[in-house]
């Protein structure tokens, strides 16, 4: 499937490409998922996917459009489009299917997005307004702009289902960085994440607050705040983290973020350093527990943007997105759970990466013209075929059902061969569940057991078997 995927994109994407990358690590212990992102910096800037070989199968320049492009929680494209303030959702097939805006009148920030399998969508808005400092603080400006934050769910019909506003939370003077507070112009919260955690509420990153907030999705009540001035767990092995990116729940009250660390150094003596990192919180005895994290042997520093992702076979990749400081562009970084890296893209200076994911997700290909016998109660189905040849087998049936194991994949155009290959292939009566942890079609999409395709088991134990039950 993915040599078709070449011959079909390869070539108009090479029109948009732009290689001003290279790969400095890359061996077999790297999840085979394809990359996304899209490329910072001066113009143009496409939205990329890199296979598992790192070959682009799809690079395009769509305007204004691309901002944090990703596969989402509904398994569907999302993108930010500068031009119109809105999110935009795009299927298997490079059909723009929704675009969302907040409403009330707020405008859509381009920092973060949801879009869950429900189809409800989750998303923010910057909220500024007057307010009279002078009544806060000694020196205060009367007119004063300070930021404020809308958070919306809206439901598949663009209906409003839940708002929440830092108004009725949050307090300017809760940003240290900002004192005396006397400025006219106060963006103290600057939010740039936001997630659904394992209980369905909201996870919500601050970086001009070092905080991550955690907030009742029906309620709006705050549960815990988490970093910055109104911390309120115990930090047990680890220094604060500040200017974070990208909060990811792992569940059982696991955290992943990254941490830019823009005053790290104020608590290592060192110089400052960006990380990923993961925590461990015990929200009854209020304690935060370092369990995990990656500091890059190079000591990298990119005060801002930035994102980190726990992917599937255990590894985690690290946007490192902006470098300039340094005099390099970005680099992503994959390590394994010994955090070895085991995948390095670097970009050229100039360049940067607001984020960058792994997915196993990609454009649907449409097969060429395969004739042969498609009816699955045929004794010579043919799962290959698309278009039906008129010559289907149907007997008395085809015996017992058998669930035949091709580990290397043998193809069988008939009941004879098929009963032929038993004396050499494993069999059972029953398809063995034990141990399974994903089917998926041959196009990769996660799929339930079938006898109407050939399909690809994947098991706990690493083995990866690829299956096709015969009547």
């Amino acid at each position: 499937m993915k040599l078709f995927s070449y011959l079909i994109f390869l070539v108009p994407s090479l029109l948009f490409a732009q290689i001003d990358y290279n790969i400095t690590h890359n061996n077999t212990n790297a999840y085979s998922g394809n990359l996304f992102f899209q490329k910072g910096g001066s113009s143009p800037r496409p939205v990329k996917i890199l296979d598992s070989s790192y070959v682009e199968i799809y690079s395009q320049n769509i305007g204004m459009k691309g901002w944090d492009f990703k596969v989402n929680y509904n398994n569907k494209l999302s993108y930010f489009d500068r031009s119109s303030k809105g999110w935009f959702i795009m299927d298997s097939l490079y059909n723009e299917v929704d675009s969302i805006y907040c409403l009330n009148g707020y405008i859509a920030d381009n920092h973060d997005f949801i879009a869950l399998s429900n189809g409800n969508y989750i998303l923010f808005a910057y909220d500024e307004q007057v307010y009279a400092m002078d009544t806060v603080v000694v020196g205060g400006n009367p007119n004063a702009i300070v930021e404020g934050l809308v958070i919306q769910e809206i439901d598949i019909n663009h209906n409003l289902v839940f708002e929440w506003k830092s108004w009725d939370h949050f307090h300017v003077t809760e940003n240290s960085y900002l004192s005396p507070w006397t400025s006219s112009n106060l963006p103290f919260i600057h939010a740039n994440a936001i997630d659904i955690d394992f209980d369905d509420n909201l996870l919500l990153s601050s970086r001009g607050l070092d905080e991550i907030t955690k907030i009742n999705r029906v309620t709006g009540d705050i549960i815990w705040r988490f970093g910055g001035s109104q911390n309120q767990f115990t930090f047990i092995n680890d220094y604060p983290f500040t200017h974070q990116h990208s909060i990811n729940s792992l569940g059982c009250n696991r955290y992943l973020l990254f941490d830019n660390g823009n005053f790290s150094s104020q608590y290592t003596g060192t110089v400052n350093i960006s990380r990923a990192v993961e925590y461990e919180l015990d929200t009854v005895l209020m304690t935060a527990t370092k369990v995990w994290e990656f500091i890059h042997p190079d000591s990298l520093f990119t005060p801002s943007i930035g994102s980190v992702q726990r992917l599937p076979n255990g590894n985690t990749l690290i946007n490192f997105g902006n470098l300039q400081m340094l005099n390099l562009g970005s680099i992503i970084t994959e390590v394994d759970s010994n955090n070895q890296i085991v995948f390095q893209l670097e970009y050229n200076n100039g360049n940067n990466l607001y984020r960058a994911h792994k997915f196993d997700w990609f454009f649907y290909t449409p097969q060429a013209s395969i004739f042969g016998c498609v009816d699955s109660i045929a004794c010579n189905y043919d799962s290959t075929a698309n278009i039906d040849n008129g010559l289907c087998d149907l007997p008395n049936g085809c015996g017992d059902i058998l669930y035949l194991e091709y580990d290397p994949l043998v193809i069988c155009s008939d009941i004879n061969d098929c009963i032929t290959l038993l004396s050499t292939s494993s069999y059972n009566s029953e398809l063995p569940s034990k141990g399974i942890y994903k089917i998926t079609d041959l196009f990769g999409r996660k799929t339930l057991k079938s006898s109407s395709q050939l399909q690809i088991y994947f098991f706990d134990d690493g083995r990866v078997e690829k299956r096709k039950i015969i009547y």
